[in-house]
């Protein structure tokens, strides 16, 4: 596990911020998959927020005197953006999660392209408290429902093969993004599984009547 200084930890947090403001705030992914276990097509809906960045990066922050402030997500996420997070005002998690998170975060952005697989978490993690799992071979995104807004929401990142994270590791077979509270239905498609078509995909009715594919284009 790589091991960071509180000033390498800050660097990574302010730059990574602006990706996740760019690419992922406010941003509503539906993820569809064959689940292995039922052999059915199933979804999840996943929303990133402002609020969610600063559980992602391991962080906390911390008044003058070292005590841990709660409650501060979205003030640390402002203060990411506009470059204004001092080292006095952070602090690494004690059970060592901080580095973990660090050294994923980055890759985040990218789950879309990384994401292959999604599944139940086993629960074998004692740090990773997550309802699912998605991902890859190298890295997973554990998310969890958001009870207030009743969607998942992400929680942890670890360059971890997800295999290990869950107990049936399902195909996904397509992720499409739409802006958060949009009526809309998921016409951006981000990802379709390699040699799969969707028009000849039956996917469920609950599932078609959010989304479109009037933009989709088959490979091939």
């Amino acid at each position: 596990m790589t091991k960071y200084t509180i000033e390498e930890a800050r660097h990574i947090v302010m730059n990574c911020a602006k990706d996740y403001q760019k690419l992922l705030e406010n941003k509503e992914f539906i993820i569809a998959y064959r689940d292995r276990d039922e052999n059915k097509i199933k979804y999840i809906e996943l929303v990133f927020l402002a609020k969610n960045y600063q559980h992602l990066t391991g962080m906390n922050i911390i008044d003058q005197n070292g005590n841990i402030l709660e409650h501060q997500s979205e003030n640390f996420y402002r203060k990411c953006l506009e470059n204004k997070l001092r080292i006095s005002e952070i602090a690494f998690r004690k059970d060592g999660m901080s580095h973990l998170k660090l050294q994923a975060l980055p890759a985040i952005t990218r789950f879309t392209s990384i994401t292959k697989i999604a599944g139940d978490s086993n629960g074998n993690q004692p740090y990773l408290v997550v309802e699912k799992v998605v991902g890859g071979v190298n890295f997973c995104l554990g998310i969890r429902t958001d009870n207030v807004i009743n969607k998942f929401v992400p929680v942890s990142a670890l360059m971890r093969n997800i295999k290990e994270l869950t107990t049936n590791p399902s195909q996904v077979l397509f992720i499409m993004e739409r802006d958060y509270e949009s009526t809309s239905l998921y016409t951006k498609i981000k990802h379709v599984a390699k040699g799969l078509n969707l028009n000849e995909l039956n996917i469920p009715k609950e599932l078609l009547e959010k989304i479109s594919l009037e933009e989709y284009v088959a490979k091939g």
